[in-house]
C-alpha cells in the first residue's frame, strides 16, 4: 500500500497553532465563566451560549483544517482534544492488521506503517497513540493553568454589576438584561420605546433609525469619529460606517445614542460605574419620558454592552 505523502513538519506546525489556539480559547472560557454572579440563571444560559458558540466555531475550524491536510473528512475536533485519551481511543489508534493501514486516524495523524515500532517482545506501539496521548496530557496541563489563574483573577464584572445596580436603585430602577449579540444598544432603546413610549420597536428599527438621522446630519457626527490609528475619517469612511450601523452587527456607542437621541426626540440617561450618570438630549427634549440605559464595560468579558433600565414596581 501506498504512504502518505503529508509532510510531517506541516503537520507539527498545524498542531502547534491548535495547541495554542485551544489554550487561548481556554483561557477566554474561564473568563467568562467568572462573569457570572451566584443564582443568575438567565447570564448563566448567556454566557454558556456564547462559550458553546467559540467552542464550536474553533473545532469546526480545526477539524476543516485537518481535513484539509489529511485529505479526508476527518479531524480530531477542539472538543475530544481537550480529554483524556479513553480505551476507546486507544483501540482505534492501534492496529493489528498484518499490513499497516495507509488511511488517516479518526484523530487526524498518521496511521501507517511507518508509524509502528517493535516492541522488545515482539509486538507494535503505534506512534499516532502515543502522541495523542502526549496532545490530550498537554492540553490538560494547559486548562489546569488557566484554572489556576483564573482563581486569582478579580470578578470585575461581579463588581461592576453590583455597583450598577446599588446605583440605578437609587432611582428606583433596575436592570433588564439584553442579549450580548453586537445589537445590545438598538435592543435596548426599543425594549425602552416599547416598556415606556407604546412604541412598538426592534433592534432593526433601532439600527435604522440612527442610520438615517447620521447620514442625514453627517457634519454633526464625522469630525468627531476616526479609526483607531487615530486618522479621521474620509467620506467614504464615514458612509461605510452608517452602513455597518443599519445593516450589521457592530456595536454602537455614544454617537448611535447621541443619533438616536434626536431621531426619536427623547432624552437618554446611561447609568455607568464609576462616573456620573450621561445625560443626552436633555436640553431639547427635557419634558419627555428619558430612554434609561446602563453602561457595563466588563459584563461578559465580549466588550462593551448596554442594558435596559425598567422601574421598580
Amino acid at each position: 500500500m501506498s504512504s502518505l505523502s503529508i509532510p510531517e513538519a506541516t503537520l507539527e506546525e498545524l498542531e502547534s497553532r491548535h495547541r495554542k489556539e485551544s489554550k487561548e480559547l481556554l483561557a477566554k472560557v474561564t473568563a467568562l465563566k467568572k462573569t457570572v454572579s451566584k443564582g443568575d440563571k438567565r447570564k448563566k444560559k448567556e454566557v454558556a451560549a456564547d462559550i458553546a458558540a467559540l467552542e464550536s466555531q474553533l473545532s469546526e475550524r480545526h477539524a476543516a483544517e485537518l481535513s484539509q491536510l489529511s485529505g479526508n473528512g476527518s479531524g480530531l475536533t477542539v472538543a475530544t482534544s481537550l480529554l483524556p485519551l479513553t480505551d476507546q481511543d486507544a483501540a482505534a489508534a492501534t492496529t493489528n492488521d498484518p499490513e499497516p493501514s495507509s488511511s488517516i486516524a479518526p484523530n487526524g495523524l498518521y496511521r501507517n506503517g511507518d508509524n509502528l515500532d517493535r516492541r522488545p517482545g515482539g509486538g507494535k506501539v503505534n506512534k499516532a497513540k502515543q502522541r495523542l496521548q502526549r496532545r490530550a496530557e498537554e492540553l490538560q496541563r494547559i486548562q489546569a493553568e488557566a484554572e489556576k489563574e483564573a482563581e486569582g483573577m478579580v470578578d470585575v464584572a461581579a463588581i461592576e454589576s453590583s455597583a450598577i445596580d446599588r446605583l440605578v436603585a437609587n432611582d428606583g430602577l433596575q436592570v433588564r438584561s439584553i442579549n450580548a449579540d453586537g445589537h445590545c444598544l438598538y435592543s435596548a432603546f426599543a425594549d425602552q420605546l416599547c416598556t415606556y413610549h407604546a412604541q412598538p420597536a426592534s433592534y432593526p428599527d433601532m439600527r435604522r433609525r440612527a442610520a438615517e438621522y447620521m447620514r442625514a446630519h453627517r457634519d454633526d457626527f464625522m469630525p468627531f469619529m476616526a479609526h483607531d490609528s487615530g486618522d479621521p475619517f474620509s467620506a467614504s469612511d464615514y458612509d461605510e460606517h452608517c452602513d455597518n450601523v443599519e445593516r450589521s452587527a457592530e456595536w454602537g456607542g455614544h454617537q448611535e445614542i447621541m443619533a438616536l437621541s434626536h431621531a426619536l426626540q427623547l432624552p437618554v440617561l446611561v447609568y455607568q460605574s464609576g462616573a456620573p450618570v450621561l445625560r443626552i438630549g436633555e436640553d431639547g427634549y427635557s419634558a419627555k419620558e428619558p430612554v434609561r440605559l446602563s453602561y457595563h464595560r466588563h459584563a461578559y468579558g465580549l466588550g462593551e454592552h448596554y442594558n435596559s433600565l425598567h422601574k421598580i414596581q
